[in-house]
């Protein structure tokens, strides 16, 4: 018999809505675990899902940031115990595949990447598949707040800079400063840049960038332009593309100077391709994508972080909701109402 047979959750309803509804949720398989949501939230990712990419069918469960109680765990699952206090990994992994076991599960080859994404954390509860690689314990005196972005954004900021090669004294800009794009801001911080130099014109974005660590935010028109003068014209040594648009990709190639890197995450839902200028910003520099990194050493890592004080990521909650206020909550999202990086739905 379910334990838990029916549950309220957040779907996609259909192109550009969502709904609260009830369904059935069956007891974990194989390598499942079944996890009681505490703290959930909204990710541009899940726009992107909901307005654009109509492979995503109506009906399917949204929320891929995600933390919570363990209620169940399926046959195999041997790492975690009912009772856990986990968050959960956005992009799911095996644990045992040569991509796995190589560094890189986020791309498992097992669990079906790119779309390995973690469906239903928008809700009373959900499945995650691979319960042992794809969610860590909380460690004690971290809340729900501190721990939750570890599974999605504060992984992808991170992973921004990492694949970049960055290293201690150098320089970072950061082409908009959304909730990814202040995660990268906060690890350009962590991890000893010289200087951060960000990109953005909304105000309250501004302002929180400037808290997060940058040293100077510049308005997109001009850039290009101030960056180069700050930096002698010599140009920074990587530049993260964080918003997903061909002219921030563009302009990022224009900062960087030469060995330097270009690290997109940005996500370019609606478009079918972008380019890379072939002036003379284009020869002789490195261009990285990443996806989230993800697998629990990944998130036991930037737990650690914040379990030693080194980053605090909590004031990118702006808002807080009931859970079953979400079809609100992604209104707000997605007309930037008030402000608004984070929604905590609980």
């Amino acid at each position: 018999m379910p334990r838990m047979p029916n549950v309220k959750v957040c779907i996609k309803e259909g192109p550009g809505k969502v709904a609260w509804v009830e369904m059935p949720l069956p007891d974990p398989g194989p390598g499942q675990a079944l996890i009681r949501t505490t703290l959930s939230s909204i990710c541009g990712t899940d726009m992107h899902l909901v307005d654009e990419f109509p492979d995503i069918p109506a009906g399917v469960p949204m929320g891929h940031e995600a933390i919570g109680v363990v209620e169940a765990v399926g046959e195999g699952v041997e790492r975690i115990r009912v009772g856990d206090r986990v968050v959960a990994a956005c992009l799911t992994s095996c644990g045992s595949c040569e991509r796995c076991t190589g560094g890189d599960p986020q791309v498992c080859s097992s669990h079906g990447a790119p779309m390995n994404l973690l469906f239903g954390g928008q809700g009373e509860a959900f499945l995650l598949n691979g319960a042992d690689f794809s969610c860590a314990p909380v460690p004690d005196g971290l809340s729900d707040r501190d721990a939750m972005l570890v599974g999605d954004i504060l992984s992808t900021g991170f992973g921004a800079i990492e694949r970049a090669g960055f290293r201690e004294g150098q320089t970072v800009a950061i082409f908009a400063q959304g909730p990814v794009g202040l995660c990268a801001t906060i690890a350009a911080k962590t991890y000893g840049a010289s200087a951060i130099f960000t990109v953005e014109s909304v105000p309250e974005r501004i302002a929180m960038s400037r808290r997060l660590g940058a040293d100077q935010v510049f308005d997109p028109e001009t850039a290009v332009e101030q960056i180069m003068a700050a930096t002698g014209g010599r140009g920074v040594d990587v530049a993260v593309e964080a918003l997903g648009r061909q002219q921030t990709l563009t302009n990022c190639f224009r900062v960087v100077h030469f060995a330097g890197t270009v690290s997109s995450v940005g996500v370019y839902g609606g478009q079918e391709q972008v380019s890379i200028p072939c002036d003379g910003t284009f020869y002789h520099r490195r261009f990285v994508t990443t996806l989230c990194p993800t697998g629990r050493g990944r998130l036991e890592h930037l737990l650690g972080l914040i379990q030693q004080g080194r980053l605090d990521a909590t004031p990118l909650f702006t808002h807080s909701m009931p859970m079953s206020q979400v079809v609100r909550a992604y209104e707000m999202f997605r007309n930037r109402e008030d402000g608004v990086l984070k929604i905590a739905l609980s």
